[in-house]
């Protein structure tokens, strides 16, 4: 019997998920282009899923649009362009300074900006 050369083939642990609920919460996130992001296929949805050589690659979004992203990913010295719906990326978690997630807090004053001396 003829081996199958589809784009799905030798992906089972790629494209397994265990039974967790993922929720709406990537659709409620305003991606900017200029973001980074990471490649994470949904193996629930099967439209526009990108091949399973981009699953784990960081890439920039070029292009927001009402549905799907466009994602520039480098695969050695070639950039490559994914279109691809939401719930196929999520944002590259970096350090709390540079994440647009994190709550901007400010300091409480010390005790000189509010012109309190030691006696």
């Amino acid at each position: 019997m003829p081996h199958s050369h589809g784009t799905r083939v030798k992906s089972r642990s790629i494209l397994t998920k265990s039974n967790v609920v993922r929720g709406v919460s990537y659709l409620l996130y305003d991606y900017k282009v200029g973001d980074k992001v990471v490649v994470d296929v949904d193996p629930r949805e099967h439209n526009t899923t990108p091949h399973r050589r981009f699953h784990g690659k960081i890439g920039v979004i070029e292009e927001v649009g009402r549905r799907t992203l466009k994602v520039s990913v480098m695969i050695g010295n070639k950039k490559k362009i994914l279109q691809t719906r939401f719930n196929h990326i999520r944002l590259l978690a970096g350090p709390p300074s540079m994440s647009r997630l994190a709550t901007t807090t400010t300091p409480p004053p010390s005790p000189a900006e509010e012109g309190v001396t030691n006696k």
